[in-house]
């Protein structure tokens, strides 16, 4: 039997920095509330999971319903989130795509406040190829604690 990692190979240097690219791009649309173009990061049947989440989210719909029930959420308390990737490493799969792995620490502030890390996260991406760009086949974070995203869930 072969294991994954035997399967998996480093991508160029080139390749890994047109990713961190997209990730910085993707993390500022979404600390943007830029939901719709968030979303056009996302493969069109693309899937998040999180360990935060009762059950994965398939489909941009899915996937809009909550990202925008957190944008509510965020804007009613007067939070802004900053997303900070670090710890990148992808490797190219044998079909084409790139599993990328990375941490995610989440950055609130509140007004009047001092910032705070709202969630600590490793995330796990399947990329795909899209023209000059990459998408999100599958994302799943886990969260180093329970029940971030209970107030969003709650008000939907």
């Amino acid at each position: 039997m072969t294991s994954l990692a035997s399967e998996l190979n480093p991508v160029s240097g080139d390749v890994l920095q047109d990713i961190q690219h997209f990730y910085a791009r993707q993390m500022f649309l979404l600390d943007e509330n830029r939901v719709a173009e968030w979303l056009d990061t996302f493969a069109d049947d693309g899937v998040f999971a999180s360990t935060g989440l009762p059950e994965p989210l398939e489909g941009r719909t899915a996937i809009e319903k909550l990202t925008r029930a957190g944008v509510d959420e965020r804007r009613r308390r007067g939070a802004v989130h900053r997303h900070l990737l670090t710890g990148l490493h992808a490797d190219r799969r044998p079909d084409g795509t790139v599993l990328a792995r990375s941490y995610v620490l989440v950055v609130e502030t509140l007004p009047e406040d001092t910032s705070r890390v709202w969630a600590s996260t490793v995330c796990q991406d399947v990329l795909l190829r899209h023209g000059d760009g990459w998408l999100v086949r599958s994302r799943h974070v886990s969260l180093d604690r329970k029940g971030h995203a209970l107030p969003v869930l709650e008000g939907m």
